[in-house]
């Protein structure tokens, strides 16, 4: 990895077998946990502003450069980073990456395109507050972390978006969008005949971006965990609920033991959740577990689709097979079948340029060796079921007490208790607020 002038990082992949294309991403550490109160919204709405209009680039040269590369050009953004990445023909790697690095570091931020882009994101808004689905998520993430940023939807919410201002947008692109949080990883045939000039020319250009703001302020320290149980309103005959627990860091050693324990429980068709919830007792289409990780927390979560009259026993049920995995601890089928899945996820990915540039990106980001995929396969292949045992035996201990029960559905789904339900059922209580309705 090299540094630019101006503290802005490149990563280039060497030697690639893949010479049929190349991806390219400038990844900035800006998401929706770096917004004051009064931006909320803003980077998800920035990123969505940037396609309107960036460096040398109108909306129509901008969409005519995509339609070129291939059209295989977006963003996202999440609570920890924004990213524009592109795949393209090996052949069209520069044009990708001035594209992106435009779109990151000078989008042209105009009042007309705002007011258009407002009503484009209060239709994504609309659509997540009619889903259960989007309603349970935010809500037991509010349930596990209180206030904290983490806990705020990407979307920002009506209010916040009307007071969205160009002037607001581009002081939070000025504070946020900065050299020493930017990285930019490049994969695949990237480079064409000379890939130690194609660096240096794409390493010129990084530096050549000098911005005005100030360095932003660190983000909002680690969140610590609360527990609660929240119920929100969602019209129709469908509910979804949301359980879980704050677990470890994505890069924590532990991390892998956590995702491990998602799919036993609740990640494939033979897994115990989707075995008992759905296949005998048919009480949701929908069920599963899973591990979240982030850079300074994480959380492990069962969920479930269900119909509005069966929240509770589903609640229950849950309850019993989480109990279920200290009374039968996971065999070494279940094992086998759960690291076939993970060691399947590691070495899929490394089979596109895009893929290996997801997979790099967040070690490149921290500054730490990135692992090979031989290393990851190994990680999967150390976790044993005493693993997964202890770290139940660890959720049990002190994840309970924090225990995040959300649900989101009509009225007769939303039984006040039910996160008391699930803790007697398990069989260690812990004291916890309520919510009421929302």
């Amino acid at each position: 990895m090299a540094a630019a002038a101006n503290g802005s990082r490149l990563a280039v992949e060497a030697g690639s077998q893949h010479a049929g294309s190349a991806a390219v991403a400038v990844f900035v550490a800006a998401g929706s946990r770096d917004e004051r109160l009064r931006e909320w919204g803003a980077a998800h709405l920035l990123e969505h502003l940037a396609f309107k209009g960036a460096g040398a680039f109108t909306i129509e040269a901008l969409a005519d450069r995509m339609d070129r590369l291939g059209g295989d050009v977006n963003a996202f953004t999440t609570r920890e980073v924004t990213c524009y990445h592109a795949h393209c023909l090996a052949g069209d790697w520069d044009a990708a990456f001035e594209l992106v690095w435009s779109l990151a570091t000078a989008p042209h931020l105009e009042a007309e395109d705002l007011e258009r882009e407002r009503g484009v994101v209060e239709a994504e808004q609309r659509e997540a507050l009619n889903d259960p689905e989007d309603r349970a998520e935010n809500a037991y993430l509010k349930a596990l972390w209180g206030d904290h940023p983490v806990s705020r939807e990407v979307l920002g919410s009506a209010a916040s978006l009307r007071r969205m201002t160009v002037g607001g947008l581009s002081a939070f692109h000025a504070r946020t969008y900065v050299p020493d949080r930017t990285l930019v990883v490049a994969t695949g045939h990237w480079g064409g005949p000379d890939p130690d000039a194609a660096r240096a020319r794409v390493l010129d250009r990084m530096a050549a971006w000098a911005p005005g703001g100030r360095p932003a302020a660190p983000a909002a320290g680690e969140p610590v965990a609360g527990g609660a149980e929240r119920l929100t309103r969602v019209a129709g005959d469908q509910a979804y609920v949301v359980i879980g627990w704050p677990a470890v860091p994505w890069h924590h050693p532990d991390a892998m033991i956590y995702r491990m324990l998602g799919i036993v429980l609740g990640g494939q068709n033979t897994s115990r959740l989707w075995q008992r919830i759905r296949e005998q007792e048919g009480l949701a289409y929908q069920v599963g577990a899973g591990y979240s990780g982030h850079r300074d927390h994480g959380d492990l979560s069962l969920s479930a689709a269900v119909a509005a009259n069966q929240v509770e026993r589903v609640v229950t049920e849950m309850a019993a097979e989480w109990r279920g995995l200290t009374e039968r601890p996971p065999t070494a089928a279940e094992m086998e079948r759960a690291a076939t899945q993970l060691k399947i996820g590691i070495v899929f990915q490394e089979e596109s340029p895009e893929g290996r540039l997801h997979r790099v990106a967040p070690w490149l980001a921290a500054g730490w060796t990135v692992p090979t995929v031989r290393d990851l396969v190994a990680s999967v292949d150390r976790v044993t079921g005493d693993d997964v045992l202890r770290v139940v035996d660890d959720v049990n201990l002190h994840g309970m007490p924090h225990t995040a029960l959300a649900a989101a559905g009509p009225r007769r789904a939303l039984v006040p208790g039910l996160r008391d339900r699930f803790l007697d059922e398990v069989g260690t209580r812990a004291p916890g607020a309520h919510g009421g309705l929302s």
